[in-house]
Formats: structure tokens, sequence, C-alpha cells
């Protein structure tokens, strides 16, 4: 499955010597791995170390999420190594960024000619490098396949969509995303292979840290509730956001909001951020790192987000969430009495913080697997033999 129609020329961003050590085994297939954001990064944590036991490997960022907090923190964490190549895209409409990735991964591409190449999720960059791939004929794998809201309105589906129906391998989650492809005409190249995210979670979650990290906070195990948010048609839209701080400022106990740069620099831009800060029960603080974060959710009483991550973080913590949209692609969630989908409306917000939880388990096979990544390289390793 070598790419066909490969052209030199230069690439955007620079070759680290990891990658030129790695070329040293001629015999092995090369592959790309693109990622951009915190999610992607988190997930990559579990599956990197598996990719490169078998192949030749590339990891290239994005740069979608530039801030310190959002990705860096990753690298210096040591879960991660250091991209080979960062491409520098930052911000942008979702339209410019797909359009600036897709660019500058066709010159990635067009210079290291790989094998295939893997992407992760449902942003910009796994459009971007998605269209890449194809118009370079490099076959694609998508992992997180078939996952679908219904909702067209968010960029997030597009981008589902794009890299779904662009790809080699459709590497799914869930059997309600094989079944999303099936309605969709999409029946090869369709692996059921579970969750790389429940990989990282199992990984990384804390087993003694909670409660001094709560006790940092000066707040008590099911005592407080955790607050993320970040998607653009939660934080973007004025009208949205001030309904998202009415919400926030009427809470009936203490939360912990981790404030995303996108989130924070539009409280302050619609002037909403000091109603936030006159809270005395509202803690804000800046992107948590993952141990962090998965510790003050084990001890939450509920989760509020708009994250499909924390969705499903949330199920295996046993901790209830609260969706802040009015659609959720991770329908199991739902469906088990786990998560209860409110958008930014507040009455259903406190009917759903004052009625109590029944979850049940999720009875989907794949949901809970272990060895998605293993899965994952052993399908591509049979396929680029």
């Amino acid at each position: 499955m070598s790419p066909r129609g490969a052209e030199s020329g230069g690439v955007r961003g620079r070759l680290q010597p990891t990658v030129r050590a790695r070329s040293r085994h001629p015999s092995k297939p090369l592959v790309v791995s693109a990622f951009g954001t915190r999610p992607q990064l988190i997930k990559l944590s579990s599956f990197w170390t598996v990719l490169e036991q078998h192949f030749r490997s590339v990891l290239i960022d994005s740069g979608q999420h530039y801030d310190y907090n959002m990705a860096g923190v990753f690298y210096s964490g040591g879960k991660i190594r250091r991209p080979d190549m960062h491409l520098g895209i930052k911000g942008g409409t979702p339209g410019a960024q797909v359009a600036r990735i897709a660019d500058a991964m066709d010159r990635a591409l067009r210079k290291l000619q790989p094998d295939a190449q893997i992407t992760f999720g449902d942003t910009s960059t796994t459009a971007g490098a998605a269209l890449a791939g194809s118009y370079r004929n490099v076959p694609v794998a998508h992992v997180e396949a078939g996952l679908r809201s219904f909702d067209q309105s968010v960029p997030e589906e597009k981008n589902r969509i794009v890299a779904d129906h662009l790809a080699t391998w459709r590497f799914c989650p869930t059997e309600t995303a094989i079944a999303n492809l099936k309605r969709e005409g999409i029946a090869d190249g369709v692996w059921g292979v579970g969750d790389v995210l429940y990989e990282s979670f199992c990984q990384s979650r804390p087993r003694r840290r909670s409660r001094e990290i709560e006790a940092s906070y000066g707040i008590s195990p099911g005592e407080y509730y955790l607050v993320t948010c970040h998607r653009a048609e939660t934080v973007d839209d004025p009208e949205r956001l001030k309904k998202l701080v009415a919400i926030l400022t009427s809470l009936d106990r203490r939360a912990i909001f981790a404030v995303h740069p996108r989130a924070r620099r539009n409280l302050k831009r619609y002037s909403l951020w000091s109603a936030l800060r006159r809270n005395p029960d509202l803690i804000t603080t800046p992107p948590l790192d993952y141990i962090t974060i998965l510790a003050l959710l084990r001890g939450a009483r509920a989760v509020l987000t708009d994250s499909g991550g924390l969705q499903r973080e949330a199920y295996w913590s046993h901790t209830p969430c609260l969706t802040l949209r009015d659609k959720t692609e991770w329908v199991e969630t739902a469906a088990c009495g786990a998560n209860r989908v409110v958008d930014l409306d507040l009455a259903l917000v406190r009917m759903a913080l004052s009625r109590p939880w029944k979850i049940r388990p999720i009875a989907d096979r794949y949901f809970r697997m272990r060895h998605a990544s293993r899965t994952i390289v052993a399908r591509l390793k049979a396929d680029l033999r």
C-alpha cells in the first residue's frame, strides 16, 4: 500500500534526528500519525508506544492546540515523546484550519512518502489530515470512526464524516459506530476495536492522589462539581456563553471550572468573566493535567461538560455526567443513565442534579475492551506487510 504519485519538494516543519534514526529499518513500513489537540494527545499517549514497536513512525503535531497547558504539558510530562514535525497551524475558523492543515500535511506527505497515515477523533486536524492523505493516495486510518451526533451544525460532525468517507481503515469504538457507518453505505475496512481512550484512562487514573488534590482546592469528596467547556458552539456564541455563566453561578455547591483558553478569552471579551469571579463557590483554574482531571473527576458529585472524552471518563469513574449540549455522539452513556444531555438549559441542569442517578452497565462489547491499540496495530501490520 505504498502511496502513488509522490513528488519531491520541501516540507513545512523540521524533521528531528529521531526520525532519521528510525529510518535505519527500511523493511518496516513508515506510518505517520497526525494530531493537534489535547484529546488526541491523550489518546496517542497509550497508542504510540505500541505503534513504534512495529513500524517506523513519524509524529506530526498540527499545532491546533498551541497553548502549553493544552498540549505542551504532555511532552514535558513524558507521556508522549516530542513530535518529529510541528506544523504551527494555531487558531482560525474551522474551515480555515482544515484548509491550512490539509496544505501543510500535503507537503509533509510529499516529503515523507509514508505507507499509511493515522488520524484520531473529530477535529480540524482529523479532517485536514484525511484530505491530504486521500489526495496523496496514502491510505488513511481513522481511529474513533463511525461516531455520529447527527448534528450537522457543529464542525466535529463534519470532520468525522469527512475522515470516515476518505479512510481505508475505520477503527470503531462501539457497535453503534459500526451501525452508523453501515447506514451510510460503508462496510469495507470497518473494524470494531474498542476505545484507545479507555487504555489511556486505565494507565493514568490515580489511585491515591485524589484526596491530596482535593485538599489543595479546599473541597471534600462528593461535595463539588467539575466543569469543562471548550466547543465552539458553547463558548463562541455570546448568548450561549451567558447561559453557561447563569448555570455556573447558580450551582448548589462548590465547583471547579477548568477554563479552556478560548472560553477564558470569550468570557472576558463579552464582559462575563467578572460575574464568574464574583462567585466565591466557583474555583476557576487553567486547563489541568490529565492526572489531576481524573482525580477530581473520581471525587466529584457530578461533571458538567461539553467534552466527548469526559462523558466516557465519567462513566468509567462512576461519576454522573451532565452534557452541556443538545446531542451527544456517545449515546451509550446516555442510554445507560450515566449521562444526562441538558444543553445550556438552567432548568434542565437543576432537574438533572436533583434527581437520583441509576447507572446501568453498558452492554456494548467494544466499550471497555482494553487492547484497542494492539488490535489496530495488528490490523495495520497485516495489511501493510
